[in-house]
């Protein structure tokens, strides 16, 4: 018997099982045995088909005794009479957490058993409820629009969108031409022409009137047709994009707008910092790197012929970023060329930088190395207000030019003296600013070794007329969080040499 209801049931396109009564001593049901079940038959466990089969009710699902749907199946096989038990609300116990499933299901007598069939409810309401939250969540709704009965059906979220009562109903697809922006009329005209004609799918933006105001929609439609090709409906999914739009605008606005302080800082930047000047005997090169961050800094460098045969080279950094310390830092770089130009020594132009710092920008730190070259005699004199040294290259030897001095804009009163030192011809001279070689976690002094060894490695390679472009080209920013000025300044072996 059970194999002939088997056969039946893999036909029934169905949920169905066929149970068996199992009786105790006294001849009571105390169970039901699935003896057969069709394929598309699918438990609370997901367990389908033959899967099913030889599972007893109560075993497999206690949550069933002393349900309805157990006094339902005990009152069919008595009477013979089918019953429906919808809704049947299944309560499942898995790791102390209740689940609760909602069926329809439909007891039938066969043979002394029981045909039942179920559908499940609650997937289709949660099904339906996540389309909801999913219209709501992307401001989505749809719509059919017959184009044989002019009957129209819309989802909820389609009449808030268009703010509309749905009292009213729907409105025909062409009133878009009257709550469309008048600019985008031809739009819709295009639109219902190419859903009418070719069918789509076709997608158009358009502005449609909502109140006392314009909203954005992104439309996307399609026609269905019947078997001789006849065009019968209008499908369409139209989300709002008003918010969309909106942000996008001003996202648009403020990327224009940065772009614009971009090129502004740059346009500043290469105002603020000077040319590279022809020094005679020597050959210079200079560069800047902005910071990522703050493409307006307080780095800065200087490198002028001054009278008799000499020159003044200066690196200087400012605390800070942005106009504030470009502003600063602008101040010290011009007092610099005045001062020098007025035949002071490093240390007494330093001397008067910080008395400009302490009554112009009392809020304002700096550092700078400036030192002063005499080209008869290759003679350097410099000194430093707490900046990274300078590096003398020579051969294939970097070394550090130490003279400290303190920092500008921290004492009213300070002093600094100058150091000196005989150059030869190809010498090199770098200076910097700490972001070539500061690095968060890192000391100063552990970023000095690598530079020094990277410049080792480097001069030997090329002839000396092509060092200061070489180093140039091996030097990058360790800090790019900061700005870096960098000046390289090669001695000339006589003065025939172009610098």
């Amino acid at each position: 018997m059970a194999g002939l209801v088997q056969a039946m049931l893999d036909a029934i396109p169905v949920q169905t099982v066929w149970l068996a009564p199992v009786r105790g001593q006294a001849g009571a049901i105390v169970d039901f045995e699935v003896c057969a079940a069709s394929p598309e038959a699918r438990d609370v466990r997901d367990r389908a088909g033959k899967e099913l089969v030889g599972l007893r009710t109560l075993e497999a699902y206690p949550g069933v005794a002393g349900s309805p749907l157990w006094d339902a199946c005990l009152r069919v096989i008595e009477t013979g009479d089918p019953e429906d038990v919808d809704p049947y609300v299944h309560r499942e116990d898995g790791h102390g957490v209740p689940h609760l499933s909602t069926y329809g299901v439909r007891l039938a007598w066969l043979q002394g058993g029981l045909l039942v069939s179920w559908e499940r409810r609650d997937r289709e309401e949660r099904l339906s409820a996540r389309l909801l939250h999913t219209e709501r969540l992307g401001h989505l709704g749809w719509g059919h629009w017959s184009l044989i009965t002019g009957d129209a059906e819309w989802s909820d979220q389609l009449y808030i969108i268009h703010g509309r009562d749905p009292a009213e109903g729907p409105f025909a697809l062409e009133y878009y031409r009257e709550i469309a922006h008048p600019d985008d009329v031809p739009i819709v005209e295009q639109a219902l022409a190419t859903l009418t004609g070719s069918g789509g799918p076709h997608e158009f933006d358009i502005r449609i009137r909502v109140g006392d105001e314009y909203r954005h929609i992104r439309a996307t439609a399609e026609v269905s047709r019947d078997a001789n090709g006849r065009p019968v409906e209008i499908h369409g999914v139209v989300q709002d994009v008003t918010d969309w739009r909106r942000t996008a605008d001003e996202l648009a606005e403020v990327t224009q707008r940065l772009e614009e302080e971009s090129q502004l800082t740059a346009r500043l930047q290469s105002i603020i910092l000077p040319m590279q000047d022809s020094v005679p005997g020597l050959q210079i090169g200079v560069r800047y790197f902005p910071a990522e961050t703050a493409p307006l800094g307080g780095d800065w460098y200087q490198a002028i012929h001054l009278d008799h045969g000499e020159a003044l080279l200066a690196v200087g950094d400012v605390a800070g970023h942005g106009l504030a310390a470009a502003s600063a830092m602008a101040k010290l770089r011009h007092a610099i060329t005045g001062l020098a130009f007025a035949d002071h020594d490093p240390a007494q132009i330093l001397v008067a930088l910080n008395r400009l710092l302490r009554r112009m920008r009392p809020d304002v730190l700096a550092t700078s190395v400036v030192a002063r070259y005499r080209t008869k005699d290759r003679t350097l004199s410099w000194t430093h207000a707490g900046h990274p040294p300078m590096l003398l290259v020579r051969g294939t030897k970097v070394h550090r030019l130490l003279h400290p001095g303190v920092l500008l804009g921290v004492f009213e009163d300070v002093s600094y003296s100058c150091a000196e030192i005989q150059l030869e011809p190809d010498d090199l001279l770098l200076m910097f600013t700490d972001g070539l070689i500061e690095r968060p976690g890192r000391d100063l002094f552990e970023g000095l070794d690598i530079l020094s060894a990277a410049i080792a490695e480097t001069v030997p390679k090329v002839p000396p007329q092509a060092r200061v472009a070489a180093v140039m080209e091996t030097l990058t920013p360790s800090n790019t969080g900061d700005d870096t000025c960098i000046l390289v300044a090669r001695i000339l072996p006589n003065s025939l040499e172009v610098s």
